[in-house]
């Protein structure tokens, strides 16, 4: 188990609100269409909060959430869990630390997949995505087994890619889930755009040491990411 303080009522009804909104947030930002999920692991147990297959992502509702064990069976709600809850359950099982997964199809970061290039930061922000490993399966993670492939690959690095298919962002909080979903399309879209201006200059690994520093200082940037991110949709009548 993650933690030995077990959720209480309302800690698993504010869990489920934070889902139903990043869920609505990673729609209207553009990292996740009709298919991908994000899900949180209930503090003191081995379950997992999840959507159902088939509930609209840009309508989700918070009792729309099911529970499901690491075997991905489902214990609470109603109708299937979707068909890649197995790449959850995999860094899940693989990583206790981690309490919050993200799965979308972002299509500039998917790019990366595509080419003979590695994920390279253009943004200051962009360094925590260097490098990241690509995971070779290109098929949906359906089974327990590879659900276990993709959390190998992933290792202990924030985020994977996954072959010509999209995202996996593993973190401790859904609002972080939020940020580098978002901030590594931003910079695989910067990566693009950059490139038809001329020799790309990507931050140096010297640079890099310097930004791991300079972001520490900064441990206010997931909330008011979060709160821009979500009075900018309250506005447009998405929340």
């Amino acid at each position: 188990m993650s933690s030995t303080a077990t959720a209480t009522p309302a800690a698993v009804r504010t869990l489920r609100e934070q889902l139903t909104d990043c869920t609505r947030l990673m729609v209207f930002a553009d990292l996740m269409d009709y298919s991908g999920h994000v899900t949180a692991r209930i503090p003191g147990t081995d379950h997992v909060l999840i959507q159902p297959r088939d509930t609209s992502r840009a309508g989700l509702q918070p009792e729309d959430i099911l529970v499901v064990d690491l075997d991905g069976n489902v214990l609470e709600g109603q109708g299937p869990a979707p068909t890649e809850t197995a790449i959850h359950l995999g860094v899940y099982r693989a990583r206790p630390d981690v309490m919050a997964v993200g799965h979308g199809h972002p299509p500039m970061s998917t790019l990366f997949t595509m080419v003979d290039r590695p994920m390279i930061a253009i943004r200051n922000y962009g360094f925590r995505f260097i490098d990241i490993p690509v995971h070779p399966d290109p098929t949906h993670i359906r089974t327990l087994e590879q659900g276990a492939q993709v959390a190998a690959t992933l290792g202990t690095n924030r985020a994977c890619l996954l072959r010509g298919h999209g995202t996996v962002v593993a973190a401790n909080t859904i609002q972080e889930v939020f940020m580098d979903s978002l901030e590594m399309e931003e910079n695989a879209r910067s990566t693009v755009h950059a490139a038809t201006l001329g020799p790309l200059k990507p931050i140096t690994p010297e640079e890099a040491e310097l930004l791991k520093v300079s972001f520490g200082k900064n441990d206010y940037r997931i909330g008011k990411i979060w709160e821009h991110y979500h009075e900018k949709a309250r506005q447009a009548g998405i929340l």
